[in-house]
């Protein structure tokens, strides 16, 4: 009976190493990258003409999870699907930002920009329950 007691707290204690949020997708990977998509939204809210701090520290740790700390090619259909949503949010933002340097003036239209970069937030924001 204690072998059993035992057994069954490593396995309660492992299955909390891969919790996974409402949508399927392991909580770390979850919260990395709605904490990044959150800061892409402060970014462009602010005007950023280059990516903050804040969106490159964010990008760092999203990278970390999705690499480091789970094997990128054993994740779900849902978590890759999930990575790939951030990684579009990614460069329409880059859009964004360039859109407002001075140095690549004329190279990006800040209005389509704009639209190109809300559009995805929204759709990613319906897709996975994040909340604006």
């Amino acid at each position: 009976m204690k072998h059993y007691l035992i057994f069954f707290s490593l396995l309660l204690a492992l299955s909390g190493c891969t919790q996974k949020s409402e949508e399927g997708i392991r909580t770390e990977i979850y919260t990395a990258g709605t904490n990044y998509f959150e800061s892409m939204q402060k970014s462009v809210e602010e005007l950023d003409q280059s990516p903050s701090k804040s969106v490159v520290s964010n990008s760092d740790h999203f990278k970390d999870v999705c690499t480091k700390t789970f094997d990128y090619g054993k994740l779900s259909n849902k978590e890759t699907k999930f990575i790939d949503s951030v990684g579009d949010l990614r460069i329409a933002y880059e859009h964004v930002a360039d859109s407002r340097n001075p140095k690549y003036k004329g190279s990006f239209n800040e209005e389509s920009a704009l639209s190109e970069f809300n559009g995805l937030s929204q759709k990613f924001i319906n897709n996975y329950k994040v909340d604006k």
